[in-house]
């Protein structure tokens, strides 16, 4: 049993984790290309890259809307 309390463990989790990941991953890249800014210092591509990995594994898959949906909570989030 996996006890790292960074691991998703319900389906519901694990939908969230791989949509952050995905839109996280998207952002380094994004932000490497100069194409934005802001945004967390620092994204663990690497650990972000493990949950897509395991993601797929259990059978999910980021969510068709999950950059736009994360885009603009991330926006209204750096209004605040």
């Amino acid at each position: 049993m996996n006890t790292d309390p960074r691991q998703p463990q319900t389906r519901a989790q694990w939908q969230a984790a791989v949509d952050l990941a995905e839109f996280y991953i998207r952002l380094d890249s994004a932000r490497a290309y100069g194409l934005v800014s802001g945004g967390p210092e620092q994204i663990d591509v690497k650990r972000c890259s493990e949950i897509l990995v395991e993601g797929r594994r259990k059978g999910v898959r980021p969510s068709p809307d999950c950059i736009q949906r994360l885009t603009m909570i991330h926006c209204e989030g750096s209004k605040r």
